[in-house]
């Protein structure tokens, strides 16, 4: 039988088995012929990692957020009955009730904590019950600072209970300037008119005479009565004998300065009974740190 190219390829073919272990090789592509794939797999999955970063669904904290500044109106709370415990109170129109907020009397910088009870406010930025404006020491009409802040467990219990929270430390110079400027000015105040340039130079004024400086205004005297007695009560102590002294007036107390510090105290009581009476009235006006010490 003459050898063709057709004998030749299953000669080719045969070979190919034999060293191959029976596994035939596949058929030479021709030119122009498709190209085979193999999808006997899936393709790879890509890990997470891997994948291009997307903005997914975000949650909300649910912490509410409110800081402004305005004049305070102090009057009687309408109060739900669940709050009626609380002596420091407030109404805020924006915070709901429950929600501790810090205030700040931008006149002297002291700054506490309260509890909002209620929302009508008649129109102020806050609404103060007397007591609480009794512990901020401002009064009608007075420019504050109120923001809603996240209070620790211990203050919001003791706010719940008609107690005083814990100290806060007074708002710095700095801050109270920059405040006071965001004040909005009170409805009615005539604007300032400009100044109208004059058409002919005036003539120059003579110069004013220097002012004698002032006299630095004595500090008040500040009564302390004898302490034979056994027991007072310590509401505060303060670096300002202008604030001390305002302190001690409101409760019907004194003052005994200490060095740089002027310590408001109630008494002397002849018993620790009273001296209990004295300090928990002093933690009903918001001076809950109020403490009793022994005087012999």
């Amino acid at each position: 039988m003459p050898w063709s190219a057709e004998m030749g390829v299953l000669v080719a073919l045969a070979l190919a088995l034999v060293s191959g272990g029976g596994q035939a090789m596949p058929p030479p592509q021709h030119r122009g012929a498709p190209k085979i794939h193999d999808v006997s797999s899936p393709p790879a999955i890509a890990a997470a990692s891997d994948l291009p970063p997307g903005d997914g669904p975000r949650g909300t904290s649910g912490e509410v957020r409110d800081d402004s500044v305005g004049f305070a109106a102090v009057s009687s709370l309408p109060v739900d009955p669940q709050w009626s415990a609380v002596t420091m109170a407030v109404a805020h129109p924006n915070v709901p009730p429950g929600t501790p907020v810090e205030i700040t009397a931008l006149d002297t910088g002291r700054t506490i904590l309260a509890l909002v009870v209620a929302r009508d406010t008649s129109r102020a930025v806050v609404s103060l019950s007397p007591a609480t404006a009794q512990a901020l020491g401002v009064g009608d009409r007075a420019p504050v600072r109120v923001r809603a802040v996240v209070a620790s467990p211990q203050d919001q219990t003791a706010l719940r209970a008609g107690q005083a929270a814990s100290a806060r430390l007074d708002a710095p110079p700095a801050l109270l300037t920059a405040l006071r400027r965001k004040v909005p000015m009170p409805q009615g105040t005539p604007a300032v008119p400009r100044a109208v340039p004059a058409k002919a130079p005036m003539p120059k004024a003579p110069a004013p005479k220097p002012l004698a400086k002032p006299k630095p205004a004595p500090v008040p005297s500040i009564p302390v009565p004898s302490t034979a007695g056994g027991f007072v009560v310590q509401v505060a102590a303060l670096s300002s004998a202008e604030r001390a002294a305002a302190m001690a007036h409101a409760l019907g107390g004194h003052v005994v300065p200490l060095g740089r510090l002027f310590r408001v105290q109630l008494g002397p009581f002849g018993d620790k009974a009273s001296a209990q009476r004295a300090r928990d009235g002093a933690a009903r006006h918001g001076y809950g740190d109020a403490q009793i010490l022994h005087t012999d």
